[in-house]
């Protein structure tokens, strides 16, 4: 069964078979499972595609931020 991935660091994206720990063939970066299945990757329209993307991305840097904002209040209780 295929299963969709994306890079968490160059955002593209990759069919995978078999491989749970499949690498981004454009930065080697370790992918991440979407939770796209295969059909409605197939399905989607390029514009459905980057509009995931971009989704996925704002996600990535609120969760990026979250994690800063934790890390500098340990720093500041320490």
């Amino acid at each position: 069964m295929l299963r969709i991935y994306i890079c968490p660091k160059c955002f593209n994206f990759r069919m995978v078979s078999r491989q749970p720990d499949a690498i981004c063939f454009h930065c080697g970066e370790v992918l991440e499972k979407c939770n796209l299945e295969y059909s409605q990757y197939m399905n989607m329209t390029e514009e459905e595609r980057n509009t995931y993307k971009a989704n996925y991305i704002e996600r990535m840097k609120q969760y990026q931020d979250r994690m800063d904002v934790i890390s500098s209040d340990k720093h500041t209780m320490n």
